[in-house]
């Protein structure tokens, strides 16, 4: 089992219009965002979001750190779950990267992450949302048009 570690104030803030949002509801945005997310996990990856402050967001992939810092719990979390776990983290701050370097961790950079979500969110859309409509028919008819369809149809 692989685990995802995703520093989710660093990605939100890496996204213009996430960032903005934060600002009005910062619920929507994380449940948006852990969404997004489980987009790009396969079936044997685990999601781990963690958010600074309290928050009313009950899901076992979101864990918010209360009076701590949502660095200090990645580190914790890192410090004791390398040796058991394949861990993958997600972040752009030095200090999480620099100890999930040390412990062996694979990281990613919110940056790059945020491509890969982009590139997967059109790789899982259905055909419908994937269909280019084109203007090979009118969105509406004039008057004399219909005139002339009626004349033939009825």
């Amino acid at each position: 089992m692989k685990i995802l570690i995703i520093d989710g104030n660093n990605l939100i803030h890496k996204i213009p219009k996430y960032r903005k949002l934060f600002k009005l509801n910062p619920e929507s945005v994380q449940l948006s965002l852990l969404e997004s997310v489980r987009l790009k996990l396969g079936t044997d990856e685990k999601l781990i979001l963690f958010f600074d402050g309290f928050g009313n967001i009950k899901s076992k992939e979101i864990r918010f750190s209360g009076s701590l810092t949502a660095d200090e719990l990645i580190k914790k979390y890192i410090e004791e779950n390398y040796t058991k776990q394949k861990i993958t983290v997600v972040s752009s701050d030095t200090g999480i990267t620099g100890l999930a370097k040390v412990c062996c961790c694979k990281i990613i950079k919110s940056e790059d992450f945020l491509k890969e979500i982009k590139s997967s969110e059109k790789e899982k859309r259905n055909i419908n949302q994937l269909f280019l409509y084109d203007k090979e028919k009118p969105e509406k008819i004039n008057k004399t048009e219909f005139e002339e369809f009626r004349k033939y149809f009825t």
